[in-house]
């Protein structure tokens, strides 16, 4: 015989997470830790530094006063917390309201598919003094109706920094009034309509300083991106990436345009009207798009009226236009100059000559995909005229470029990077196994030495080193601890002082268990479960649902099912499969005309929650369904396999008084310390092999938790002098203990084997599979049917990390009575090839009972020994045996 396609290798159907090049982002003054940049062997756990606040143009005082802590994800949404780290605000308003001045808002957000998480509401500040930040994570808040996101009305020494605001519905993202001493540093504003404007700045408002902010527009080319009324005081504008909008002012007393990048739309990039005095624009870079070009206004970059004229310097900026015939740089006092030759030409015999620094850029600036930054030309390319070509002594320029490069001294808002210009990161995740996760890691980069920091989201971190080229690849591999969902965020630092970093959520795909019931969720019979009381029709599907049924949550990803069928007018059987999933060519329940047969089956669950029961026969027949428990990816109860080992035999005194479990009563049954290798406490639920024999009526078998009331649901039917096993999964009791009651009018022998136990907190996730037929005797592949008191070794993995297989095993076309027993085999396949195993021991167990001509199935949860399933023909005579699988557990 052949043995099957090894399992385990990775999961079924893994996911895939992907954080593309365009969502990476250069990380502001940053350098690798010590131990990689001098070649040091650096510690596999060693954290990746945080990232490090930008300066402030204007900094605001110190604060001295506590933390606040919120979160802007769309998770969060009861806003019960105090404000702790533990116990954060689910708003940004509420955490700005319970701030006292001198007190720091630390702001923490989500990214939920590949984007920031969107938090709706309008926030207010009215209390001075407060430093909001956000994190690495760029907390999101977005508008309500049509009000500012973000608004500091009549406060001062406030700065806010690292936040994602975005003017969804609203009339801008960020309104200041009359408000003085105000930074706006490092954030990133979406004007999300037409109407929108970045930053509004009223006429009472003063010493206010926008700097290192990235402003994206609406899908438009007339939006403005910052605004400044008439009588405003003392405001600067400095580092700043303006996409598709630019910057209008009017009637200011003291404005400083330093060291902007304005890929501007169809207005101006900067626009000085009134009176405006002590106007200073310096070091621009000022790129006109071709969708500007094509605007039929024909707005020159810089426009500055008559009135504003004296009291305005322009100098030291650099001009680029996509197109030959551009509006042209200059609109100075009400006169157009087409080009900047004309307009230094115009000013040399000025008094106060303007532009005799201005240069225009032969070299386009490049797009750099950029996940905060997209749409921006902003990369400065080798021999740009830009390069170098600052004023540093410009009012307001920063020492520091957008990115916290420095020292800063090219025009536009972002250093000239020769060794790296294109630095960026792709990454994309898998699911490897239970609790593993592969992470391939794509750098486009120039070639240069680098070190590339892996932090999994669980404390710890991978490093690796290379000499970069473009593109670099590498592909690490992660196992977690305990399941759930994290962010994985990798941080690449080169050799030439550049940083970049990308994030991508991971969930893992195991999933763990929770004891629930026993409770009926079918009942054709009576219509429970059902749309009425009807039998399943031939080749028909009932549905059951689970997710959100009873308690059950939503987002099981598998449930645990006792299925009965009974009244069946045909033989047939059942198929358990996801609703919306591809019917198996496995079954789960197998039954002849007029038999009541049960058993337990470890089925996934559809996305709507839902799992389907198809009957296999060519007559009609009663379904019921019990539920015992359920999966999902998160951390619950692991499963540990033990033994088999017998707890109880009513006919020998095992585990319970020697004689007959008696009519409408209950035996108890010893879980807690019953056994090598099951705890004393903690054990959420058992999986066990039940067995009623040389029962003296019909009835059944109903297993539950000691110290709860008796379910109606059943675990074993039988019929007067029969003999049958099914596979249960039960709750324990407080008590340590589970009760097994007989629903018959007459006494039954009653066998308990216990095969594995769920413990909080540790054990193999499960992994469900796509069913398979591993073994089917009756095909002549596999030489014949098993002969009596034989056994068949079935190879099923190499790894040491999965220690339980779920199958489904059926006899059929069974010559004598007997029984199967399922346990691990003690030798190696490479014993069993090499013609040196031993011969296996059958255990004192049974997975499931027949008599002669029978056809029976049941579950089992079998531990593979070394790689191999024993599976042991406990007849005189022959049967053939048919093992499908369901699923593995596997360890972290």
């Amino acid at each position: 015989m052949e043995a099957p396609t090894l399992i385990g290798s990775e999961p079924a159907a893994p996911k895939i997470f992907t954080s593309p090049a365009e969502k990476s982002y250069r990380v502001q003054n940053q350098a690798a830790p010590q131990a990689a940049t001098t070649g040091t062997a650096a510690p596999k756990n060693a954290t990746a530094p945080k990232t490090a606040a930008a300066p402030s143009a204007e900094a605001a005082p110190q604060p001295t006063g506590k933390t606040i802590y919120a979160i802007t994800a769309s998770t969060c949404t009861a806003d019960t917390g105090t404000g702790a780290q533990a116990t954060p605000f689910c708003s940004l308003q509420h955490a700005v309201d319970a701030a006292s001045p001198g007190d720091t808002i630390q702001v923490a957000g989500k990214i939920e598919g590949g984007n920031p998480a969107r938090s709706p509401e309008s926030v207010v500040i009215r209390t001075s003094g407060l430093t909001i930040v956000g994190g690495d994570n760029i907390p999101q808040v977005s508008s309500v109706g049509d009000k500012p996101t973000l608004t500091l009305d009549g406060v001062s020494d406030v700065t806010v920094s690292h936040l994602y605001l975005d003017a969804y519905t609203g009339s801008g993202t960020i309104a200041v009034k009359g408000s003085s001493r105000i930074t706006l540093d490092s954030n990133h504003l979406w004007a999300g309509n037409d109407k929108s404007i970045g930053v509004t700045i009223d006429g009472a408002s003063s010493d206010v300083a926008v700097t290192r902010t990235h402003v994206s527009p609406a899908p438009t080319v007339s939006n403005t991106a910052i605004t400044v009324a008439a009588g405003a005081k003392n405001v600067t504008l400095a580092g700043n990436l303006l996409a598709a909008s630019g910057i209008a002012a009017t009637g200011v007393q003291g404005l400083n345009v330093t060291g902007n990048t304005i890929q501007r739309g169809c207005l101006p990039a900067v626009a000085v009207d009134g009176a405006a005095t002590a106007v200073s624009v310096q070091n621009n870079l000022l790129v006109e798009s071709t969708d500007a070009a094509a605007c039929d206004s024909g707005a020159p970059a810089v426009t500055v009226s008559a009135e504003s004229a004296a009291g305005t310097t322009s100098d030291y900026n650099d001009f680029y236009s996509a197109v030959a015939n551009g509006a042209g740089p200059y609109r100075w006092a009400g006169t157009a100059y087409p080009t900047l030759a004309a307009f230094k030409a115009a000013q040399a015999q000025a008094a106060k000559p303007q532009g005799a620094h201005d240069t225009v850029e032969a070299v386009a600036p490049q797009v750099v995909g950029n996940g905060y930054d997209f749409g921006v030309a902003y990369a400065l390319q080798p021999g740009a005229t830009a390069i170098g070509a600052a004023n540093p002594s410009a009012p307001g320029a920063l020492t520091t470029d957008y990115f916290g490069s420095g020292p800063m001294t090219d025009r536009g808002a972002v250093k000239f990077q020769s060794t790296n210009p294109g630095f960026a990161m792709a990454l994309t995740a898998k699911n490897t196994s239970a609790y593993g996760i592969s992470l391939a890691v794509d750098v486009t980069t120039r070639p240069v030495a680098q070190d590339l920091y892996v932090n999994w989201g669980d404390g710890s971190t991978d490093i690796v080193n290379f000499a970069g080229d473009k593109p670099v690849q590498s592909t690490l591999n992660h196992v977690y601890k305990t399941l759930g969902s994290y962010t994985v965020t990798a941080t690449d630092y080169d050799h030439s002082g550049n940083t970049v970093r990308n994030t991508v959520d991971v969930t893992t795909v195991g999933s763990q268990y929770t004891a629930y019931g026993p409770k009926r969720l079918l009942d054709t019979r009576d219509g429970t479960g059902a749309a009425q009381a009807a039998q399943v029709p031939a080749y028909g599907t009932v549905r059951v649902k689970v997710g959100g049924n009873g308690g059950i949550p939503t987002g099981v990803t598998a449930v645990v099912l006792n299925v009965t069928v009974t009244n069946p007018v045909t033989p047939g059987h059942i198929d358990a499969y996801p609703d919306g999933g591809a019917q198996p060519t496995t079954s789960n329940v197998n039954y002849q005309a007029g038999q009541t047969v049960p058993n337990l089956v470890t089925v996934p669950v559809g996305a709507n929650g839902y799992v389907d029961l198809y009957n296999g026969g060519w007559g009609a027949v009663d379904v019921i369904a019990d539920v015992t428990g359920y999966f999902t990816q998160s951390n619950a109860a692991g499963y540990n396999p033990v033994g088999p080992t017998r707890l109880v035999d009513t006919r020998t005194g095992i585990g319970a008084p020697a004689g007959q479990v008696g009519a409408y009563s209950a035996v108890p049954v010893q879980i807690a310390n019953a056994a090598p290798g099951i705890p004393g406490a903690g054990i959420s639920a058992v999986a066990l092999n039940v067995t009623v024999t040389n029962p003296r009526s019909d009835g059944h078998l109903t297993v539950y938790p000691s110290g709860q009331p008796l379910p109606t649901a059943s675990n074993v039917n039988f019929t007067a002098g029969q003999t049958v096993a099914n596979a249960v999964i039960v709750p324990v009791g407080a008590d340590g203990r589970i009760q097994v009651f007989n629903g018959a009018w007459a006494a039954a022998d009653v066998i308990v084997d216990v095969v594995g136990y769920y413990y909080a907190g540790s054990g193999a996730a499960y992994m469900p599979v796509i069913p398979e037929r591993l073994v089917d005797t009756r095909d002549a592949s596999w030489g014949g049917s098993l002969p009596g008191r034989n056994y068949l070794p079935l190879h099923m993995t190499n790894r040491t990390d999965i220690p339980a297989f779920v199958f489904n095993t059926t006899v059929t076309n069974t010559a004598d009575a007997g029984h199967l027993s399922v346990a691990p085999d003690p030798n190696t396949w490479d014993a069993y090839q090499n013609g040196y195993a031993q011969p296996a021991a059958a255990p004192n167990v049974s997975t499931l009972n027949w008599r002669r001509g029978d056809t029976v199935p049941n579950l089992a949860q079998a531990t593979p020994g070394n790689g191999i399933v024993d599976l042991f023909n406990e007849s005189d005579g022959s049967t053939d045996l048919i093992v499908d699988i369901f699923g593995y557990y596997q360890l972290g």
